[in-house]
């Protein structure tokens, strides 16, 4: 069966009522039954989910720790192959963002978990429902066990030999291969080992350090990495190009909240 089949077939299977779960946001579980299907690591969750659901496009970027969690949470709880699940968070103007996830299993055993939302990416504004066939914003991500990945994060979608050292470590630490999660560390090692360093490619490896720290758990070291690079960032608060390492390490704080 076609993709889009699948998909579509997939989105009108059920349709849901629900309740309050804060005063933004309604999580539309009520006829749903718990199935903790989904295994993936919280680490992949608060990551790719945060950054794509709520700071890309400007979706949610106020949101809180606390309406973040409830909707992970409540992904965790009831999303399953038979299950999709609604969320809805109330936004100024006429119309409010609209989530749908999705798991959808094809032919060859793969399994995605998808994100459909109501907003257009061609015309910036919400639409008044989630529509497969526009320009509707829309994230997937390969599950395999504990593992969720990107579909641009995948290994075949790059080519290793042509990345920066920076770039490999967070390669390994986000593709879907379980081997290179060794390489990580050593990978890191040896970028902070160099002599020559500038300040943004120092930033970009020990920001990746960081997230491997939260990866593994490593909550002390992780506290003390902060907390450097808190201070390398006020040391070169004046270097020009590191906005977009600044907001990274802003957005990688608040997924520390989110594992806590």
């Amino acid at each position: 069966m076609p993709k889009r089949i699948c998909i579509i077939s997939l989105i009108i299977l059920l349709s849901s009522i629900g309740y309050a779960q804060s005063d933004k946001i309604k999580i539309k579980s009520e006829n749903l039954k718990e199935s903790n299907y989904l295994k993936a690591d919280d680490f992949y969750l608060t990551h790719y989910l945060y950054i794509d659901l709520f700071l890309r496009e400007s979706l949610f970027p106020e949101a809180s720790p606390e309406e973040v969690s409830s909707i992970l949470n409540a992904l965790k709880k009831y999303i399953s192959i038979e299950n999709k699940l609604d969320i809805e968070i109330e936004k100024p103007g006429k119309r409010n963002y609209l989530i749908r996830f999705v798991i959808l299993k094809k032919d060859d055993g793969t399994e995605l978990l998808i994100a459909f939302t109501n907003w257009s990416t061609k015309e910036k504004i919400f639409e008044k429902e989630i529509k497969i066939e526009n320009d509707s914003y829309t994230r997937w991500y390969f599950l395999n066990g504990d593992k969720m990945t990107y579909r641009k994060d995948m290994s075949n979608e790059n080519d290793y030999s042509d990345l920066t050292k920076s770039d490999l470590a967070n390669a390994y630490l986000f593709d879907e291969l379980p081997e290179n999660d060794l390489e990580i560390k050593s990978t890191i090692d040896n970028i902070l080992n160099e002599s020559d360093l500038n300040v943004s490619d120092n930033i970009m490896a020990n920001l990746v350090l960081l997230k491997y720290q939260i990866f593994q758990r490593e909550n002390e070291s992780l506290i003390k990495q902060t907390e450097y690079l808190n201070d390398l960032f006020e040391t070169n608060k004046y270097e020009p190009n590191l906005r977009g390492l600044k907001m990274a390490f802003d957005a990688t704080k608040f997924q520390i909240e989110l594992m806590k």
